[in-house]
């Protein structure tokens, strides 16, 4: 199986601020700005950000979980596998995701490499991963990932 594989978004613009502007009024996140994951309630993000539930549904995935990663530094997301059972997440830019790298990782070595980050990636969680800062970047960098009753284990072939 693939590390990642990036996936269209026509919209992703629209998704990534409507999400932002949900995390801006539904919770405090933005706010207290603490770097690591952070689960939100999947089943009041896709009714307030119609457009990302029109995406899932144009793939044919129907989301369990969500959540948001908060980056502000190397230290924020080190290298990692995610809890099993599932492997085949979807991550989606939400904001300042330029100057930033996710990396797969065997052993001490870079197996694959996704930088500035502007359309939803499939990526497999079970292989260790971590997101490094490259470049010149604004903080905090916030990322939605999601979870599915249907893992698209398919798109990772």
């Amino acid at each position: 199986m693939k590390s990642y594989k990036k996936l269209h978004c026509d919209n992703m613009a629209e998704i990534s601020q409507d999400i932002y502007n949900f995390l801006q009024t539904h919770t405090d996140i933005l706010t207290i700005c603490h770097p690591g994951w952070h689960f939100i309630d999947c089943k009041k993000l896709l009714s307030e950000v119609p457009a990302l539930s029109n995406y899932f549904h144009s793939i044919r995935l129907y989301p369990r979980h969500s959540a948001v990663t908060v980056v502000i530094d190397n230290y924020s997301l080190p290298i990692h596998t995610d809890e099993p059972p599932v492997i085949a997440k979807i991550n989606m830019p939400v904001i300042n995701t330029t100057g930033w790298a996710n990396r797969w990782w065997h052993d001490d070595t870079i197996i694959d490499e996704l930088v500035d980050q502007d359309q939803p990636i499939v990526f497999n969680s079970k292989i260790p991963h971590s997101v490094e800062r490259i470049g010149p970047v604004t903080i905090p960098r916030i990322v939605a990932s999601f979870t599915f009753f249907n893992e698209p284990l398919d798109l990772l072939k």
